[in-house]
């Protein structure tokens, strides 16, 4: 058995090119199933994940392929923790001129992705990495 000590965080890094996005979306998929995400739930985890990730390569890291996204996650009894790191330092409030999940940003055309992963997990939290990175950090319950 693993105690909470031992527990080492698994990472993907992909560059800023939205043609990783369908491959990571089958890797979430697998990852909630190993952490005996419902099934139903699964579909739900892996939209998340992926709209932070896309959200990281284009405003994080400006599309530039060059650039890495990197996810990690560690699984826990009760709960799988993402991380989405990039290599910007994207502050939604600043970025977007409003908190995202106030609503504002179902009339606009930006800020949706982070919505929609708001709103689908069960907490997401946005701040810097130590080295003023950007860090998206999502927890998925386990029941």
């Amino acid at each position: 058995m693993v105690s909470g000590n031992d527990v080492r965080p698994i990472e993907i890094r992909l560059p800023s090119d939205t043609s990783v996005l369908e491959p990571l979306q089958l890797i979430i998929e697998a990852v909630g199933k190993s952490a005996e995400v419902e099934e139903d739930e699964l579909s739900l985890l892996s939209v998340s994940v992926v709209e932070l990730a896309k959200n990281a390569m284009e405003h994080g890291n400006k599309n530039d392929p060059e650039k890495i996204v990197t996810i990690s996650f560690d699984i826990f009894p009760n709960r799988i923790r993402f991380h989405i790191d990039d290599e910007g330092s994207w502050e939604p409030e600043k970025a977007l001129g409003f908190n995202p999940g106030e609503g504002k940003e179902l009339l606009l055309t930006r800020g949706r992705g982070v919505l929609i992963a708001r709103n689908l997990a069960k907490w997401v939290e946005f701040g810097l990495t130590p080295e003023g990175k950007t860090r998206v950090t999502l927890i998925w319950p386990l029941n």
